[in-house]
């Protein structure tokens, strides 16, 4: 049973019950093992949101803030700090790591990389809540601290700055710009196809970065399958693989090409690490990076390397035929529902089909009122036919029949 949090224990000490509580708390909807229903995963009572959002909490250091801006509830140390057991948690805006004024448990900076935070723990004071001496104050004057020192960077390089390709170091609360293309192939949302990075106007002229990958290894013996191929190095290549899944400018493409194609052969390496694991002799080679409107194709170069012995696959075409292939294979699937639904309908019946059942959905959508009215012309005609014909009786129908006298 999981401990009651210092609400629950208090109210429980006053005499209230889980049927006679105060109008500012609820009984957590959620449920533990037992019958007991404060047995759940608040501890018991909790407060209602628009109580505890009022809640005037205080820090060690004495700044105040508001119930509605505190972590609701974290388990951590081994404790639930929440506002049900008067220790709600917040995100301290001047990290101080190791603070004296702080609860020793929360000592620290967690998270890693750029974003961090120090908690600090909270108490419920009496005080009236004064924003010159507040948390809610401390945190508006971080963020302005950072939009002004974005405003700073953005004017030491000549505006050439873009906020999909800044980030904020919040150890040395620093700005720093990681241009990458791949992103603005993404989600380009500059003004006018200007972009204030490459400091012009981004080109109309659509493509993608295209790349031509070289698999090699040895033929291995499968099991007990034998093949006079085992041990015979082989090699492929696939030619104008695209990058990114959708067109955009050539500039863009230019710019990825140029400083982040590393990105590509880092991609294929985890992409197949299966085949690495299979296969120690298995190794790739990424070939001829180029930003290009639409994939080109060197006839001679493809004629030689067929000559050499390496198998040629143009990714175009391999698109196009695996496309063909899913389509053709979705018309197939779709014809065997149509009959489906057809046979079902000569045997039911369309008005027989529940009214917003999909039977009657894909039979409005797939068949049309001239099919639908045919199939049920050939029902009727099917009926009708059963109907006239002959019945054939046995000697128990005659029996059936026979006059209760015994008279023939």
């Amino acid at each position: 049973m999981k401990e009651y949090n210092r609400l629950t224990k208090r109210l429980l000490k006053e005499g209230y019950t889980v049927s006679n509580f105060p109008d500012y708390v609820q009984i957590d909807a959620s449920r533990l093992p037992g019958d007991d229903p404060l047995n759940n995963m608040s501890g018991g009572f909790e407060y209602k949101r628009w109580y505890s959002d009022g809640i005037v909490y205080q820090t060690g250091c004495g700044r105040l803030v508001l119930g509605r801006n505190v972590i609701d509830s974290m388990g951590f140390a081994g404790t639930d700090w929440s506002h049900e057991n008067g220790n709600p948690v917040i995100r301290c805006p001047f990290d101080r790591a190791e603070c004296p004024d702080n609860d020793s448990r929360l000592h620290g900076i967690r998270g890693g990389g750029l974003c961090i935070q120090c908690l600090c723990a909270c108490h419920r004071t009496e005080l009236p809540y004064d924003f010159e001496n507040s948390i809610e104050k401390a945190d508006k004057e971080r963020r302005e601290e950072k939009g002004r020192k974005y405003k700073e960077y953005a004017g030491t390089h000549n505006g050439r700055v873009c906020q999909n390709h800044m980030y904020y170091d919040e150890r040395t609360r620093e700005w720093h710009l990681r241009y990458d293309p791949g992103i603005c192939a993404a989600m380009c949302c500059s003004k006018n196809g200007y972009c204030p990075v490459l400091n012009k106007k981004l080109s109309r002229k659509r493509g993608n970065v295209y790349y031509d990958v070289k698999t090699s290894g040895i033929y291995q013996r499968r099991g007990d399958q034998i093949s006079m191929l085992d041990g015979t190095p082989w090699t492929n290549i696939r030619k104008a693989v695209r990058y990114f899944k959708k067109p955009c400018s050539i500039d863009i493409c230019e710019a990825f090409v140029k400083i982040e194609s590393g990105k590509i052969r880092d991609k294929y390496y985890w992409g197949h690490s299966r085949e690495r694991m299979l296969d120690p002799s298995w190794d790739f080679e990424i070939l001829n990076i180029r930003a290009e409107s639409k994939p080109s194709r060197d006839l001679i170069q493809d004629l030689e390397d067929i000559r050499a012995g390496i198998s040629i696959a143009f990714d175009p075409d391999w698109e196009k035929e695996s496309a063909e292939k899913k389509k053709q294979a979705r018309a197939a699937l779709k014809q065997k529902k149509i009959e489906k639904l057809e046979k079902k309908i000569l045997e039911a019946g369309y008005g027989n089909l529940e009214e917003f059942s999909l039977d009657r959905v894909h039979a409005d959508k797939w068949l049309g009122r001239e099919r639908i009215l045919e199939l049920e012309s050939q029902r009727r005609e099917r009926l009708k036919k059963e109907s006239q014909k002959p019945v054939q009786m046995t000697l128990g129908d005659y029996a059936e029949v026979s006059p209760s006298d015994g008279t023939t």
